[in-house]
């Protein structure tokens, strides 16, 4: 999963982006200059530390807005164990799918709501205190400074476009009037190419009237979403398509198995070069007791692999997923998409009979997109 572990927080694990190394760097440097431009007898360190103080405020509001969206997911049924803090909307969204427009809906607005509470909080709570007066004005600057950006980060995720939080707003209210989740989400996918393409042009339209770099980054802005909206676009073919298929019609059959006794150079450099596999069964006395891939194979240097055993780095027991062959294959795969394995062993019974992975699920639906004429 990516992100750096920070926390752990209503039992769910919080990661932050590396991203907010970045934003934290953007808003200390911008809040520090905005300061000393309107209170220029302020002391240099003191505007420094109100803009750090006030960026990691808004790092941990940001955390309250995802946590927001994970506590009304896992209220539908979700049981997602970790968050990733991205500064706006996440990559994976699009395919995180509530049970309902209604709990859709509600997930989806969660964040928003969180971050607009906190920013008007904040913002009233500043301006009493700047009537106030005192000492109290640098605390009612870092106020003021987390609210309006947890105003802005409100304002930014209802845009009706994925990965914002908009964009399941829209894909909750199509699916209520069609009745097809999937009908749904390729709504959305097109709204959100026509709001990125709108974005686009407005950035074009301020740079042209002189503002160049508020004009750049509204036009880039438009350009992720016009990306992201192709994703979902992407996602919702690769959905049908996938409809109806079985695990064993998908899953790789050509069968290399490992030990727990191996060395890792007696077969890594086979899955590297992709001979072999991506994934393979560790079996032990006729049993799959592990899967061990590309990634637990980069994990190890390669001047640690003769020394490195198969039972070592592999993952089993309860950390080791599986599939049936009659299984459907949508299921499946969300199995390996949340696993983040390179495949999951196919056992019938306790009986192996194939490793479904991602280069063979790609194979069959590139087979049945070209029976239908359609492209990836």
């Amino acid at each position: 999963m990516n992100g750096v572990p920070v926390a752990r927080i209503l039992g769910f694990e919080v990661r932050l982006h590396l991203s907010w190394l970045f934003i934290v760097a953007i808003v200390t440097v911008t809040v520090a200059d905005r300061i000393s431009t309107f209170q220029p007898a302020i002391d240099p360190g003191v505007s420094w530390a109100i803009g750090f103080v006030g960026s990691l405020g808004f790092m941990f509001t940001a955390i309250v807005h995802e946590l927001a969206h994970a506590v009304a997911a896992r209220r539908d049924g979700a049981e997602s164990e970790a968050i990733v803090v991205n500064f706006i909307g996440s990559p994976a969204i699009v395919d995180v799918v509530a049970s309902s427009p209604r709990a859709e809906a509600l997930v989806a607005i969660a964040g928003p709501v969180a971050s607009a509470v906190i920013g008007a909080v904040f913002c009233l709570i500043a301006v009493a205190l700047l009537n106030v007066g005192g000492p109290v004005g640098p605390f009612a600057d870092v106020l003021v400074i987390v609210g309006a950006l947890d105003l802005l980060l409100a304002a930014i995720n209802v845009i009706p476009a994925f990965p914002l939080d908009g964009g399941r707003l829209v894909r909750a209210v199509a699916w209520a009037r069609s009745g097809d989740q999937r009908a749904g989400t390729r709504v959305a996918g097109v709204i959100g190419r026509w709001v990125g393409r709108g974005l686009v042009i407005v950035g074009l339209a301020i740079i042209l009237a002189g503002d160049v770099v508020d004009g750049v980054m509204i036009g880039l802005v438009g350009w992720f979403l016009m990306a992201s909206a192709r994703s979902v676009e992407r996602f919702a073919i690769l959905d049908e398509l996938v409809q109806g298929i079985r695990v064993g019609e998908a899953m790789e059959q050509q069968l290399e198995t490992v030990t727990p006794q191996l060395t890792l150079d007696t077969f890594a450099p086979s899955i590297l070069d992709g001979s072999v596999g991506p994934a393979l069964p560790v079996i032990a006395d006729d049993a799959v007791i592990g899967i061990v891939g590309l990634a637990q194979v980069r994990a190890v240097p390669r001047r640690s692999w003769a020394s490195t055993r198969t039972s070592d780095v592999m993952v089993g027991g309860e950390a080791m997923p599986t599939a049936a062959p009659e299984e459907r294959l949508t299921e499946a795969l969300e199995r390996l998409r949340r696993s983040h394995l390179d495949g999951l062993p196919v056992l019938d019974g306790t009986t192996l009979r194939g490793v479904l992975t991602r280069r063979s699920i790609a194979a069959v639906l590139h087979a049945r997109a070209d029976a239908r004429g359609q492209a990836l």
